[in-house]
Parts: C-alpha cells; sequence; structure tokens
C-alpha cells in the first residue's frame, strides 16, 4: 500500500544516532517548530492528546473521530489528517509517497498507520512527535 515507508536515503538527519528516518517524518525540532507557527483548534489539540497518551501511542481513527465529538473513523481520519497536513508543511516535510487518499497520507508525517476494520486505520504515532508535543506544552 505504501511505496515508501521507511527507508535510508543517505542524508543522516541527526547527529546524535545512526537511524535515518523516511523524509516525512520530522526530528522534535521540525515538529516543535511547526507546532509553534501553525493555530489549532481546541478539537485538533484534544486529538493530539489522545494520540500521544494511548498506550503505546496507538489509536484508531475512530477513537480520534469520538475524542471530538463525531462518529465514524472516517471524519476521525480526515480531521487528523488536515491537522496532519497543516504540521508537514510547517514543519517543511514532504507529503508520504503512497496510493492511499492524500488525508491519510498526511497523517504518515505523524504516526505510522495500517489499515484495520472497513475504512478505519490504526495509527502509531512517531516518537518525535510525541516528545515535540511535550517539549511543546501541548501535552
Amino acid at each position: 500500500m505504501l511505496k515508501v515507508l521507511n527507508w535510508d536515503d543517505g542524508t543522516d538527519r541527526t547527529a546524535d544516532t545512526n537511524t535515518v528516518d523516511a523524509p516525512h517524518i520530522g526530528q522534535v525540532e521540525d515538529y516543535v517548530t511547526a507546532l509553534a507557527s501553525i493555530e489549532m483548534s481546541s478539537c485538533e489539540r484534544d486529538m493530539l492528546r489522545v494520540h500521544a497518551n494511548a498506550p503505546g501511542r496507538e489509536i484508531s481513527g475512530l477513537k480520534l473521530a469520538q475524542t471530538v465529538g463525531h462518529f465514524g473513523a472516517r471524519i476521525g481520519n480526515k480531521k487528523y489528517g488536515r491537522l496532519a497536513r497543516k504540521i508537514s508543511e510547517a514543519a517543511g516535510l514532504p507529503m508520504c509517497d503512497s496510493d492511499v487518499s492524500d488525508y491519510l497520507a498526511a497523517i504518515f508525517t505523524l504516526a505510522d498507520g495500517k489499515p484495520t476494520d472497513g475504512e478505519d486505520w490504526t495509527w502509531v504515532m512517531h516518537e518525535a512527535v510525541a516528545d515535540a508535543l511535550k517539549e511543546a506544552g501541548v501535552v
């Protein structure tokens, strides 16, 4: 489903580790800068908080929708995707190269995902995003 999820492009974006993330995954400072520069609604903040605080930082689109008072996995993923796009654009991160919808592809800048039942997806937040949310005082 994803053409690129984790790969080594030969560019080490970190000075203190040997791991290289896919280009659509930022570093803590990328996300901190982005969070400081965008406007977020209380619903968007709630979605980030509940995701970061979920066991294993794992959550479904349905749970994200319920967090902001909506029903259905698709609406949760769409709302989260819009937020992810704002964050990724502010961080200067490229979109994940995928064959899924634009709003799902945007979420990959915040989390790894896999489809589950029906239209739902399960998302595991990148550690750098969780750390940035703490540093920025969102969680």
